[in-house]
């Protein structure tokens, strides 16, 4: 069956054309504030963070930080918090609107709580470092020393670049529902699709237990170096199109800043897919990780610790064997590193800085087509 969402409750706090146009006539404070915590914002009020409806207070904030759960014990490994940089005027009680990506009113929020937050320990609890080589550290330094929390309302959608495909819970709900899928595995992406990602794919596919395949990219906010979010959407669309049957794989982007918190991002990006009516999660090797900051299997293993009401579907590190002649992991290949052929984007993109063919082990053409381009986030 299609899970319940999180904490038994989906937010959905989006207000109707009519009352978004009157709400917009009051003369309120405008706040605007970091780029990640207008999209948290946007994802508050549609019901990804459920049962969340507001930017987090002091209490669930140092909860959270210390032992990886709300004030009210369920689990939740990373806060969710605003932190304007300029918020001083404004009081508890007091009401405003935050700016959106474009500058103008999205969301009418009234103020329940302000406190103080240490960035340095918010560091250290959330990504397990302090060092600004970390890009969430880094981020951090934009933050404002106040956090604001109180109830998110949504007076619109934000427009993003993959806007068709920035389904709500309550629209994959639905979705998996007229599709006949009770049992559907999500996916956690955040580069185009090469051969090691399909080969995992395709391997959920042939479960007894799945349904359905929920493909979601995060492309919001990432780091220096990542494509570009439009790059990404049209890679997974001409592989969607021309590799997966229409009726067994939805494919759905998820704008939010990409939290390279290792296990805690994993454990976040389940809740978040649970909420999107997902009863599985795939877990690869090294998930949201970066650098050499987290053990590459601790994100399966925090599936040991803490139940969120999702399976994981663990996979081992997958690569393509020229001796096997296949992908392949070594769960079942022999040979030695000497026939293995890396099939990573670090690899992927130097190839096509040095201008030399992918080869189709490791991408599909059409993908390979789309990434000629070079598009990559530079700052």
């Amino acid at each position: 069956m299609i899970p319940e969402p999180y904490g038994g409750k989906l937010v959905e706090n989006i207000m109707s054309e009519n009352e978004a146009s009157r709400v917009l006539s009051e003369n309120l404070p405008r706040v605007s504030t970091v780029l990640e915590q207008v999209y948290d914002a946007e994802k508050i009020a549609i019901g990804a963070f459920s049962p969340i409806e507001g930017f987090m207070g002091s209490d669930d904030y140092n909860q959270v930080l210390e032992k990886n759960q709300l004030s009210n014990g369920l689990t939740w490994p990373i806060p969710i918090v605003l932190t304007p940089p300029e918020s001083s005027e404004l009081d508890a009680g007091d009401e405003f609107f935050l700016n959106g990506l474009d500058g103008q009113p999205f969301a009418l929020m009234k103020i329940e709580e302000k406190y103080k937050i240490d960035k340095g320990r918010f560091a250290e609890k959330a990504y397990g470092t302090r060092d600004i080589a970390h890009p969430n550290v880094l981020d951090l330094q934009k933050w404002g020393e106040v956090a604001i929390s109180g109830k998110v309302s949504l007076l619109k959608r934000l427009s993003v670049p993959a806007a068709q495909y920035e389904y709500t819970p309550k629209d994959t709900r639905r979705i998996f529902e007229k599709n006949g899928w009770k049992n559907v595995a999500a996916y956690q992406a955040r580069n185009p699709p090469h051969m090691a990602h399909e080969f995992i794919q395709r391997m959920t596919l042939e479960r007894d237990d799945i349904d359905g395949l929920f493909i979601q990219p995060v492309i919001g906010k990432l780091k220096k170096g990542d494509y570009k979010p439009e790059i990404i959407m049209k890679a997974y669309e001409v592989f969607v199109k021309n590799y997966y049957r229409e009726d067994r794989v939805l494919l759905g982007s998820l704008s939010i800043a990409m939290r390279y918190a290792g296990p805690k991002a994993v454990l976040l990006y389940a809740i978040m897919r649970r909420n999107y009516g997902c009863s599985h999660y795939i877990v690869g090797r090294d998930q949201a990780g970066v650098g050499s900051y987290y053990d590459p299997y601790d994100g399966q293993r925090i599936f040991d610790r803490y139940d969120v009401g999702v399976k994981p579907v663990k996979y081992d590190e997958v690569f393509y064997c020229t001796k096997c002649g296949m992908m392949v992991s070594s769960k079942v290949c022999p040979h030695g590193p000497e026939y293995h052929v890396d099939t990573s984007q670090t690899k992927i993109r130097k190839l096509l800085v040095e201008g030399k063919q992918l080869p189709l082990e490791i991408l599909r053409p059409e993908v390979a087509q789309i990434l000629e381009s070079g598009d990559v986030i530079n700052q």
